[in-house]
């Protein structure tokens, strides 16, 4: 997986969008967040736990 930076810049305008990319970035790279779901919550729902837990975070993420 390729290394993120993060650094201040004076020239660059990041929007509120620009979070959600690294978050996601970082949930799906360093957890093992579906895995983990799929062995605590039973079952096997229409919509994953998982992919309702990651819009949850990107909402948060976003300030919705």
């Amino acid at each position: 997986m390729k290394k993120i930076e993060i650094e201040q810049s004076s020239k660059a305008f990041y929007s509120g969008h620009a979070g959600l990319a690294l978050v996601g970035n970082l949930i799906n790279g360093y957890t093992s967040l579906c895995e983990q779901l799929e062995k605590q919550v039973p079952g096997r729902p229409m919509i994953s736990h998982a992919d309702v837990v990651k819009t949850y975070l990107g909402l948060l993420c976003l300030g919705k």
